[in-house]
């Protein structure tokens, strides 16, 4: 063997291991991040399952969720802070929402839509309800269960809407946090599948009797197409584990 074809697979070897190890160290990460989310607070779980009820998906085609969808989840934490200003103030919960409804946000319109609703002679309750049914948007849901909890038991409390904006903001920053940590992990397996394609490619061109058995031999020919199956499979089994971290 050629010394510059013991260089370039020392390379390939060293360059592996690095993105082997950056990969699993991102997707580590990623898993603890993401685990964050399974772990909260009983009362927030609680919450989440009444949104789960009150939103009534049976028979829905639920819409995949789009940029529009995300700005308005990103946007209920400050809807909700709104409400909470609102009822220190004073005002009533229906009050509250019309005052929110006023800010220049996205899902402001979703919540002028539940106070003429409300206008129109429906309760509280039942608006709320349909806001969720117009929205099946994880956030969304907890913020129905939660305002339609307190409207049902005969009073808000504005530290528990301001209780339910903060959850929301630790959710978004928990997911955007996994999101970058799971494309980072997907930028290192991109990087391990090419590397033994690239390592072959210097080994061909370092030594000529690597191309020709390679490609003018039935084994060569049967050990490029395992190799290639290989990293195929292992290329998919990483963006696999990748995407259930993102």
């Amino acid at each position: 063997m050629s010394e510059s074809l013991i260089w370039a697979t020392s390379v390939a070897v060293v360059l592996s291991t690095m993105c082997l190890l950056s990969l699993v160290r991102r997707l580590t990460a990623g898993m603890e991040v993401a685990g964050r989310l399974r772990h909260e607070p009983e009362a927030t779980r609680s919450l989440s399952a009444a949104g789960l009820l009150l939103s009534r998906p049976q028979g829905w085609v639920s819409a995949r969720t789009g940029k529009h969808d995300r700005r308005r989840e990103a946007a209920l934490p400050a809807l909700l802070e709104g409400i909470a200003r609102s009822l220190r103030a004073g005002s009533s919960l229906h009050q509250a929402v019309e005052d929110a409804a006023a800010q220049a946000l996205a899902g402001s319109d979703d919540l002028a839509l539940v106070a003429a609703t409300v206008s129109h002679g429906s309760s509280l309750s039942q608006a709320l309800d349909r806001w969720a049914e117009l929205r099946p948007l994880p956030g969304v849901r907890l913020a129905v269960a939660a305002l339609a909890l307190s409207a049902d038991a005969g009073g808000v409390s504005a530290r528990a809407v301001d209780g339910v904006a903060m959850t929301l903001r630790q959710r978004q920053t928990v997911r955007a946090e996994a999101r970058a940590l799971a494309t980072q992990a997907r930028l290192s397996a991109v990087v391990m599948a090419l590397a033994p394609i690239a390592f072959g490619l210097v080994a061909m061109a370092a030594d000529s009797r690597s191309m020709r058995f390679l490609f003018g031999t039935p084994a060569g020919l049967g050990m490029l197409g395992l190799g290639l199956l290989l990293d195929l499979c292992g290329f998919a089994w990483m963006s696999r584990l990748t995407r259930s971290v993102g």
